[in-house]
């Protein structure tokens, strides 16, 4: 920061204007990065140490024990599991279905799973609404690939698998270390919180986040076992992106238009992460208000500036990069529109 720099003026920046009709009726801030392998910030926008937790961007990362250890192989766990286990899949029937198969491979069941259950996040996607008094499971649950990982590892480990949640069990504390090695950021800093699907949920700097997923698309400066688990989790969310996320939504819709170029993994409360694979380099943004509306234009704004997208990829992906606003008669009366400029 420079000399007489105030907090506030490198504080979030406005990225996203609502607009009702030609009148700009609300406005989102936040803060980008874009940051290299090696550590290097090669573009920002608004606070590049904005601390913010890093909810289901986390995934990828959280995976890297598993791998690591030995236990996927021991398991025999395909690329396609490994993908979901990184992801917050939607609840279709393919990704209940590759949960469950999961969970046989431990020996472990539904039962066993504490992530609770929502709607599934295809009903969202695809525009529908749950019948009267339906009733969802823990295996359409978005994280539930996520905690057959954690079950597995603990399973591997011959560790107790009843408390596999708590910040104190063995899996959260190698979760904890994995995060901390691959994001370059000290383990007893990072914060701490529970996430909505009652696992641990850990904060840091942006821009520690976006060189977490530039060191996963490079492990040649970590031990070979970590290189292999990063090489591993990246190889399988570029494979299989449908199990990453699902139809219709922004991580699965980004990484088809742009097939092996890059994977891509949304935090709740406005944080979108991405990582390049030709460029090895690692995107993070965070919307301040937390608002979805906003991360996902300012997102395609961004890849646009730095030249990923151009006008043909995002004309196909326009319901993400300019959203309409429709009143309850279906008639548009507005739309969402990023401005910014990457510094």
């Amino acid at each position: 920061m420079e000399e007489g720099e105030s907090k506030a003026e490198v504080g979030p920046k406005v990225m996203v204007l609502v607009y009702r009709e030609q009148v700009v009726e609300s406005i989102h801030r936040g803060c980008a990065v874009v940051v290299a392998s090696e550590g290097k910030i090669h573009h920002q926008l608004g606070d590049v140490d904005f601390f913010t937790f890093l909810r289901s961007a986390a995934k990828p990362f959280q995976v890297v024990p598993l791998i690591e250890s030995g236990a996927a192989r021991k398991f025999g766990f395909s690329n396609k599991e490994i993908a979901i286990m990184a992801g917050s899949h939607s609840g279709e029937e393919q990704h209940v279905q590759t949960v469950a198969e999961i969970l046989d491979k431990i020996g472990l069941s539904e039962s066993d799973l504490q992530c609770g259950a929502h709607i599934p996040h295809y009903y969202v996607a695809k525009g529908l609404t749950p019948e009267a008094g339906e009733v969802f499971r823990p295996l359409q649950h978005n994280c539930s690939g996520k905690h057959a990982a954690m079950l597995a590892l603990s399973i591997f480990k011959s560790w107790e698998i009843k408390g596999y949640l708590d910040w104190n069990h063995p899996t959260q504390k190698t979760i904890l270390n994995a995060i901390a090695d691959v994001c370059r950021f000290p383990a007893e800093k990072i914060g701490r919180g529970i996430d909505g699907c009652n696992a641990p949920v850990h904060a840091l700097p942006l821009k520690n986040i976006a060189w977490g997923f530039a060191t996963l698309l490079s492990p040649s400066s970590v031990p070979k076992e970590t290189a292999k688990a990063y090489s591993t989790i990246s190889r399988a969310m570029l494979e299989y992106p449908e199990m990453v996320s699902g139809e219709e939504r922004f991580d699965y819709e980004l990484m088809k238009m742009l097939p092996g170029k890059l994977i891509s993994k949304a935090g709740a409360e406005g944080l979108q992460c991405v990582g390049l694979v030709d460029s090895r380099l690692g995107v993070a943004l965070k919307i301040e208000d937390g608002a979805t509306r906003a991360v996902r234009p300012a997102m395609l704004e961004l890849l646009r500036q730095m030249e990923v997208l151009g006008e043909e990829e995002l004309q196909k992906l326009e319901r993400f990069y300019s959203p309409k606003i429709e009143n309850w008669s279906g008639h548009q009366i507005g739309h969402i529109k990023p401005k910014f400029a990457l510094e």
